[in-house]
């Protein structure tokens, strides 16, 4: 009896339904297509049904694990909605990114995809065990060795190269894909047909359309006869068949250059990218160096590959296989419970400021999924973006200056606030950064506290990740300029000493019972949901010892889901030690717009540098004004707006000395004033006001319609002005608008002598009366600000050391 007719007869008795016949069917006469070649009619077709049958055993298997799965995640998440105190749409925020209401005591569970992701890419970083730094690039990205790393992909393959360091490498990126791809099949995503995931496929849709259909097509087609290369039918059908490939690389060919399977989800594990399969690694090698990551490309092709298995990892774990069906129902339940919770002005004015709203989770989704970050048109979106590089470039230079004293503060804040020594996190940064260095990374390792910044770029401290757009030329140079301020280094290191100290607090609080617990750690505990139960889990974890102190390993806990929920709650409560945008704050910053479109554009260019002072008030400000009795409140937003004022008062000091000024007389009120306004988010944008264009005219402009925006408005208008007669375009004028544009000119080590040797000198050979205006400016900043120069205006040299005595106050 013919397999057609077994199944048309099985349809008859209702033993299975007409879809899951024309599937079977569908999929017998695939795998008989690639069996034809090698045995009789007659043995492919008997081969091809037992095949058949396997696979679709396995098939339904995996579709039951997937549907309870979802049931499971969706059920929980329903739950969690339904409990959390301030509704549910802020419920299913809570499971996307840190809850700013911080109701996991009633919720009790608070794990999120953003913490969560980092959590497992910190997990998958620790098993490969830094056998991929050697490919990292060095001296702000000019160095990296782009030959060696090809050796990765022939031992991934099993071909000896005798290289042990690419031999290391591809043992320890295999092992992270297959423990990613069994840890995520565990929870129900279906990968039974294309299960191939030894290596990553990025192929670049420019360079793709700039070789062309023709050419595309005739390559794969080449590799394909030739044996190289296996086609997959995505439909579920195994290997397509070879009457079916030629229209199979043409689709391919349109999924690539419109960008299609891009920023649709997380896409560690999508199917879209797992079309080809190849047979050996020169094939590889030769259409991805053509077609994809080029010469130079795969260290970050690879790394960023796991970045994605991470976050897709978080999604099908915290929203189920098909978060995306999950979140679209829980959204809807959320907005039916919003039109009705948020009745009146007062509680939709409340919801839209702390950022809970239906439309503000519609947008957390977007930004953390990646949609947003999916270019509609390159070319808008290359223009925009390269604006804002530049822009980058050339005025965060000074960034580290403001960042030592805020984040030193607002780390001591969060250690104080969860019973961690201060003292013991500042110390262990210091001694990190300079005399264990290379120990404290092998210690992270074990801790799942791996730096992000072995991901090798610089926005991998997530602080400017809406600043540095792309890797062509002006990605790249702000890139480089991010690295070579220090930035990274400070933030990852201060972000890792906190999270160590508090594991290492975790692990002293094991010896106590739940009920004799710290009240503080106890507090930690109850904001996030964990119970006694939990507690005795936890505790029994064995620790790490070194550094002659004890560490909470959370690889010793049994069980996974209580694990992940700790170290999200970890990671939750490191954001309050550094403060840096969530997607959160990534959504709102962009008003839920894609890249690429005009107003996407506009919208992010007038949102450049804006999202700190949001972020900071989505965190210690909404701590301290919403948690515990209105005595405790008051005590700790005064707490926090005092010490944040001397974070900014530190910003504004050391802002003077590398602007060649003595620093501020500290005696003065407008001091005290400006430092307020500059603490906390303000002050990660002190940098940027003290290296606009003008004081005057053109701020409101700038800060309207962002830095890029507003210099452009601001050149083209002196222009006009010049033009028609009405304006004198002086050389101070000149050297104002070269300076906004011009990459490093903020670089806080060596800004007093560009601003000296470079930006004075332009004034000067334009106009002949730059003495006059040298002396004007100091006349001012000595009338408002009781400040002179250590290094002036128009001088080649330093004229004396600064003068340190206004620091303690006349």
């Amino acid at each position: 009896m013919s397999i057609q007719n077994c199944l048309a007869r099985l349809v008859q008795a209702n033993r299975i339904s007409q879809k899951a016949a024309d599937d079977a069917l569908a999929l017998h006469e695939g795998i008989q297509g690639r069996l034809y070649p090698s045995m009789g009619p007659a043995s492919a077709d008997a081969a091809g049904a037992l095949e058949a049958a396997r696979v679709m055993m396995q098939a339904a298997q995996e579709r039951k694990l997937m549907a309870a799965k979802q049931a499971i995640r969706q059920s929980e998440i329903a739950n969690r909605m339904q409990l959390h105190p301030k509704g549910k749409s802020t419920g299913l925020m809570s499971a996307l990114v840190r809850d700013n209401w911080e109701g996991g005591g009633a919720t009790k569970d608070a794990i999120n995809v953003e913490s969560h992701a980092e959590s497992v890419t910190k997990k998958l970083l620790g098993i490969m065990n830094g056998t991929m730094d050697k490919y990292r690039s060095t001296m702000a990205g000019l160095r990296q060795d782009t030959e060696s790393i090809w050796n990765v992909v022939d031992e991934i393959y099993g071909v000896d190269t005798g290289d042990a360091d690419a031999k290391a490498a591809a043992r320890a990126f295999s092992v992270t894909a297959r423990y990613a791809v069994d840890r995520v099949k565990r929870e129900g995503k279906p990968l039974s047909v294309l299960e191939d995931w030894r290596l990553p496929q990025s192929w670049d849709a420019k360079q793709v359309k700039n070789i062309g259909e023709r050419t595309f097509i005739n390559d794969l087609m080449t590799e394909y006869e030739g044996g190289n290369l296996k086609v997959m039918d995505k439909a579920d059908h195994g290997e397509a068949p070879k009457a079916a490939v030629p229209g199979i690389i043409a689709n391919a060919f349109n999924d690539i250059t419109i960008g299609k399977g891009q920023g649709s989800g997380a896409g560690g594990f999508s199917n879209q990218l797992r079309v080809f399969r190849f047979e050996n690694p020169d094939t590889y090698k030769r259409l991805m160096q053509k077609y994809g990551v080029g010469s130079g490309g795969l260290f970050n092709t690879m790394m960023g590959h796991v970045q994605a298995m991470a976050k897709e990892i978080a999604f099908v774990e915290v929203l189920g296989p098909n978060y995306q069906q999950n979140f679209d129902k829980l959204l809807q339940v959320a907005r039916d419970d919003d039109s009705v919770r948020a009745s009146t002005i007062g509680q939709k004015i409340q919801r839209s400021i702390t950022m809970n709203s239906p439309s503000a989770v519609q947008r957390t989704y977007d930004a953390l999924s990646g949609r947003l970050g999916a270019a509609q048109s390159d070319l808008i979106a290359g223009i925009g973006g390269g604006m804002r590089n530049l822009q980058t470039a050339a005025r965060l230079g000074s960034a580290t200056i403001s960042a030592l004293p805020g984040d030193s503060m607002t780390a001591i804040l969060a250690s104080n606030y969860n019973n961690v020594p201060a003292a013991a996190v500042l110390s262990r940064l210091v001694t990190d950064l300079t005399t264990n260095r290379q120990g404290v990374e092998e210690l992270a390792r074990q801790l799942n506290l791996t730096a992000a910044t072995v991901l090798d770029t610089a926005i991998g401290t997530k602080r400017f990740d809406d600043e540095v757009i792309g890797q062509g030329i002006t990605g790249r140079l702000a890139d480089g300029l991010m690295r070579v301020t220090g930035i990274n280094t400070w933030t990852e290191g201060l972000k890792r000493a906190f999270s160590m100290e508090f594991m290492g607090m975790i692990a002293r609080q094991t010896e106590n019972k739940f009920e004799d617990l710290d009240p503080i750690f106890r507090g930690f505990l109850d904001r996030y949901g964990f119970n006694s139960g939990d507690w005795d889990k936890l505790r029994v974890s064995p620790h790490i010892e070194a550094e002659g102190a004890k560490f909470f390993d959370v690889n010793g806990v049994e069980d996974q889901r209580l694990a992940d929920r700790l170290m999200s709650a970890v990671i939750d409560e490191r954001h309050f030690a550094v403060v840096e945008p969530d997607s959160r704050i990534r959504g709102a910053m962009s008003a839920g717009l894609q890249r690429g479109t005009v107003l996407g554009e506009a919208v992010r260019s007038a949102t450049q540098f804006k999202s700190f002072p949001m972020t900071y008030m989505m965190t210690h400000l909404m701590r301290a004004m919403t948690q515990g009795s209105m005595s405790n409140r008051a005590y700790r937003t005064t707490q926090l707006l005092l010490t944040m004022t001397m974070a900014g008062a530190a910003t504004m000091q050391a802002q003077s000395l590398i602007a060649g000024r003595d620093p501020n007389d500290m005696s003065k009120p407008n001091f005290w004033l400006e430092s307020f306004i500059r603490g906390g988010g303000g002050g990660m944008l002190g940098d940027f006001v003290n290296s606009s264009v003008t004081r005057g005219g053109d701020g409101i402009t700038q800060y309207l319609t962002g830095p890029g925006p507003g210099a452009v408005i601001s050149a083209t208008g002196d222009v006009a002005q010049w033009i028609a007669g009405k304006k004198d375009v002086n050389g101070k004028t000149f050297a104002q608008h070269v300076k906004a544009w011009t990459p490093g000119s903020s670089l806080w080590y060596t800004k007093a002598a560009t601003d000296r040797l470079i930006f004075d000198n332009i004034q000067a050979m334009i106009d002949p009366n730059y003495r006059q205006s040298f002396n004007r400016y100091e006349r001012r900043m000595k009338k408002e600000f009781g400040q002179s120069f250590w290094w002036a205006p128009g001088d080649a040299f330093p004229s004396r050391a600064p003068n340190m005595i206004n620091i303690g106050g006349r």
